[in-house]
């Protein structure tokens, strides 16, 4: 027995035993006759994550799953007298932090790495703190919400972090895309046969397969007389966006497995985008489009005419989604207006919003900023603000000049250098890769015009995901160039990044 625990890593240890004793608590808590056997099962779950994570790629993969297949919007939470909502994507990430952070203090294969993006990462922290105490009388009117988006920010960096810690190969980096990309497919389907069927499959089977979460199931949201497609997102939009980002990912496994079925992934993910009714997704197509145009022009054109058998299907599996098109984009007297509109002299749209907000940006320290989170449009802890649709303008009102700084240079530093390696050994998988990543990347940052994104926990997540996997890809071999100037005087090269484990260095 004492030899067999020898050889489980310390942060298995640490996660199983911490998800067994919290688990009967809160059973414990709960109180009933079932009490023992449910504290049984909790130590079951506890031995099994536990062994899980002895592979963190495998732990991590299974974070994905929760976060793509189990909705994070307040659909599933956990019943019991705590004083939040603990969903599932909180229980993972943090058991699996607890065990990250164990394994930094105990087990010297897990060891903190740089990201080479903490000049932008300290500038946005900067940004949010400097808001915080410079506003107190804001931030105490509403320290609850205040709070729960700080934490938040602080769960994102963990977890981003954690990320860049433990995955160290391009192997590893593939099997978590995989991952995503599987999963983003169910999603994709699901959300096809919502919009045929009117019928969110993942709030249909979710609470049969997993009995012990409580459920709160949203209505459904129509346009033009089709239901725009949830699936396990906290709206249409943000389903748009998430399957959007995906994409590029998907046509990564394409061109570099060359096998069938990644192409018929990116179908999927294109119906769950088309499915959604929502433009912006559309939007996010185009700008992965156009990175690809960029950084890889003529394999992107000679790919145009796989469009053709793709639109009868998009036609026929999301009914509407092709002609809602015209609506979306050339609505009567046309987008501007429409987005200009104003409502008994009240900013209606986005355009119409910048006038008003740029006023109360310039009534507050325009450097940090009125307080991050202080602005609420939720009736739970109150409401002082409209509903902006517009994460960029509201990252200027929350946390001025220095937070969007921080978030268009953090954006452009990722960009850039995913360019860069894009360029290096052209034709290597690790190039295709900071193509798709750069594009997903990109993707996102215009989305955020669009809507609030950094309400939507899935959305987000994805991105500081994917952020991560550049940082380690990054950090990778750089393939032919590097391996040929590192060669030994016989001319050998050294075998490609993707196999080899190196350390990660600042940028």
């Amino acid at each position: 027995m004492t030899r067999a625990l020898r050889r489980v890593p310390p942060s298995a240890l640490a996660i199983g035993g911490t998800i067994g004793l919290v688990s009967i608590d809160i059973i414990v808590r709960r109180g009933g006759g079932k009490t023992a056997a449910e504290a049984m099962i909790a130590v079951l779950l506890g031995l099994a994550v536990g062994r899980l994570v002895r592979s963190w790629t495998a732990a991590l993969g299974g974070l994905l799953l929760v976060v793509l297949l189990i909705p994070s919007d307040g659909r599933v939470v956990l019943p019991g007298g705590l004083p939040f909502q603990l969903e599932p994507y909180r229980f993972v990430v943090g058991f699996l932090v607890v065990g990250w952070i164990a394994s930094l203090l105990v087990d010297p294969r897990v060891k903190m790495r740089k990201s080479g993006f903490e000049g932008p990462l300290l500038m946005i922290g900067l940004a949010v703190l400097g808001s915080e105490l410079s506003n107190p009388g804001r931030v105490s009117s509403v320290s609850t919400h205040v709070i729960k988006y700080v934490w938040l920010f602080a769960f994102f960096l963990l977890a981003f972090y954690m990320v860049v810690s433990v995955v160290r190969t391009r192997v590893q980096l593939d099997r978590l895309i995989t991952v995503m990309v599987s999963a983003g497919c169910l999603v994709g389907l699901a959300a096809a046969y919502e919009r045929q069927k009117g019928i969110n499959l993942f709030n249909e089977y979710l609470p049969k397969l997993l009995p012990i979460f409580h459920y709160i199931i949203p209505p459904t949201i129509a346009r033009d007389g089709h239901v725009r497609a949830q699936a396990t997102a906290g709206h249409p939009i943000e389903l748009s966006s998430s399957m959007s980002m995906l994409m590029p990912l998907a046509a990564y496994l394409a061109i570099t497995r060359k096998q069938a079925r990644w192409w018929i992934a990116m179908v999927a993910l294109l119906l769950g985008d088309f499915a959604s009714g929502s433009r912006t997704g559309i939007v996010g197509l185009l700008i992965v489009i156009v990175v690809f145009v960029c950084l890889r022009p003529r394999q992107t054109l000679r790919c145009w005419p796989a469009l053709i058998p793709v639109i009868p299907v998009l036609h026929f599996a999301a009914p509407g989604a092709l002609g809602g098109l015209q609506n979306m984009f050339f609505p009567s007297g046309g987008l501007v207006a429409q987005q200009s509109s104003t409502i008994n002299g009240q900013a209606n749209n986005r355009l119409s919003r910048w006038g008003p907000e740029m006023k109360e940006f310039a009534a507050h320290n325009p450097l940090v900023g009125e307080g991050f989170g202080t602005r609420v449009t939720g009736l739970k802890y109150g409401n002082n603000a409209i509903v902006l649709d517009d994460q960029w303008l509201g990252t200027l009102l929350e946390t001025g000049l220095l937070g969007i700084g921080g978030w268009l240079w953090l954006f452009f530093r990722v960009i850039r250098r995913l360019g860069a390696r894009a360029k290096l050994d052209p034709d290597s998988p690790e190039a295709w890769l900071a193509v798709a990543l750069a594009a997903a990347v990109a993707n996102f940052a215009v989305q955020m015009y669009f809507y609030d994104a950094f309400s939507f926990i899935q959305a987000t997540f994805i991105v500081y995901t994917l952020i991560a996997f550049a940082a380690v890809l990054l950090e990778l071999p750089g393939g032919a160039r590097r391996r040929i100037l590192a060669a030994p005087a016989t001319g050998a090269l050294p075998p490609a990044g993707g196999a080899v484990e190196t350390p990660h260095a600042g940028a």
